[in-house]
C-alpha cells in the first residue's frame, strides 16, 4: 500500500454521512425546475483545490464516490448523488468521469483534502528531519574519533553536490554522504548512483584547492544495509576511493 493511500485510510477510517442531493434538480413550490448544469473534469477540480488529480481520484475512491474498473474511473450510486456523471469517449475508447461545479462547494470533500494536505505536510517535513538529525548523529561520531568535521550538507543545502560531511585527521580527507533508510526501503544505492556521487566528489576536488595533497575517498554512511549488489561490485573496482558503512539509528525511513 502506497504512502498516499495509507494517509487516506487513516483520514477516512470513519465514514461520515452527508445529506445526499442532486445537483441537476432544485425543488420549487413542489415543482422540478432543471438547472444549467456546468460539468468539470478531475483536472479542472484537483487544479481548484491545489492537489494532484491522482490524489483527488483517490479521495474520491475512498468516499466510494468513484471506483477503478481495470484502468477506468467509473461512476457509483454515491458518485452520482454528490454530482459525478459518467461519460464516454468513443473515438478513444475512454472511460472518464466529470464532476458538477458544485462539488467545489461540498464541505466533506473540503475538509476532506485540508486534512490529506496537512498529513502530507507534515510526513514531508518529518522524513526532511530524520535525514538531517541523521547527518547530526553521523558528525558527532566522527567528532568523537578526533575528525574535524564540516557539516558541508548542513551549510550549503540544495548546493551541497552531494556531499553531507566532509571530515579530516592528518592527511586524511573523507567525504561523506548520509542515509537514513530502511534496510526494506524501494530507495537503494546502485551502481549509477556510486558514479554520479565519484563525478560530484571529482568536480568538488577541482573547485577546491586547499584539498590538493590529502588521500581522500568518498563513502556512504548508511543507517541500514541498502546497497544494490551493483554499487557493491562498482566499489571494489574503485580500489580503495570508495566504501561505505553501516551506523545504525532508530528513525530510519
Amino acid at each position: 500500500m502506497s504512502k498516499l493511500k495509507k494517509i487516506l485510510k487513516i483520514l477516512f477510517s470513519k465514514e461520515e454521512e452527508q445529506p445526499l442531493k442532486k445537483y441537476h434538480k432544485t425543488y420549487q413550490n413542489n415543482s422540478i425546475k432543471k438547472e444549467a448544469i456546468n460539468y468539470l473534469s478531475v483536472t479542472d477540480v484537483s487544479k481548484h483545490f491545489k492537489i494532484k488529480p491522482a490524489e483527488l481520484n483517490i479521495i474520491f475512491e475512498n468516499f466510494k464516490w468513484a471506483k477503478k474498473e481495470k484502468k477506468w474511473w467509473v461512476i457509483t450510486e454515491l458518485g452520482e448523488e454528490h454530482g459525478a456523471k459518467q461519460c464516454y469517449d468513443a473515438k478513444n475508447k475512454i472511460k472518464y468521469l466529470r464532476w458538477n461545479e458544485k462539488v467545489k462547494e461540498n464541505t466533506l470533500l473540503i475538509d476532506a483534502i485540508k486534512g490529506f494536505k496537512k498529513n502530507k505536510t507534515i510526513k514531508i517535513k518529518t522524513i526532511k528531519e530524520k535525514g538531517e538529525e541523521y547527518e547530526s548523529f553521523i558528525a558527532e561520531h566522527y567528532k568523537k574519533m578526533g575528525y574535524f568535521v564540516w557539516e558541508h550538507g548542513k551549510e550549503k543545502g540544495r548546493l551541497d553536490q552531494g556531499i553531507d560531511l566532509i571530515v579530516k585527521k592528518d592527511k586524511e580527507i573523507i567525504f561523506i554522504q548520509c542515509k537514513n533508510w530502511k534496510e526494506n526501503s524501494k530507495f537503494k544505492i546502485d551502481h549509477v548512483r556510486i558514479k554520479a556521487s565519484r563525478a560530484e566528489a571529482r568536480q568538488f576536488m577541482l573547485n577546491n584547492p586547499l584539498f590538493k595533497g590529502y588521500k581522500n575517498k568518498f563513502r556512504y554512511t548508511l543507517s541500514t544495509n541498502c546497497m544494490h549488489l551493483s554499487a557493491l561490485r562498482y566499489i571494489e573496482e574503485t580500489n580503495g576511493l570508495f566504501d561505505y558503512e553501516i551506523i545504525g539509528m532508530n528513525h530510519a525511513y
